[in-house]
């Protein structure tokens, strides 16, 4: 199986999200404090980023067992 797409995909998107990170990061140190809405928002990235941790550990304990297709009736 070539998941190699799709690691690729999810590389991409995690460097856009990590660079969206750093902007904020800096924002928050150059332009202006965090406001009660940051802090929320924050909170549920964090949420958000511990269940795709899981989800992403949880990949190493698939095994693999294919279905097997009923054969077609003649």
């Amino acid at each position: 199986m070539n998941t190699i797409h799709q690691f690729a995909s999810i590389t991409k998107n995690l460097s856009g999200t990590s660079a969206s990170l750093a902007d904020l990061a800096y924002n928050y140190k150059e332009i202006a404090p965090r406001t009660p809405l940051d802090e929320s928002h924050i909170d549920l990235l964090v949420e958000q980023a511990e269940a795709m941790i899981v989800t992403a550990n949880n990949l190493k304990t698939i095994a693999y067992d294919p279905i097997m297709e009923e054969p077609a009736d003649p």
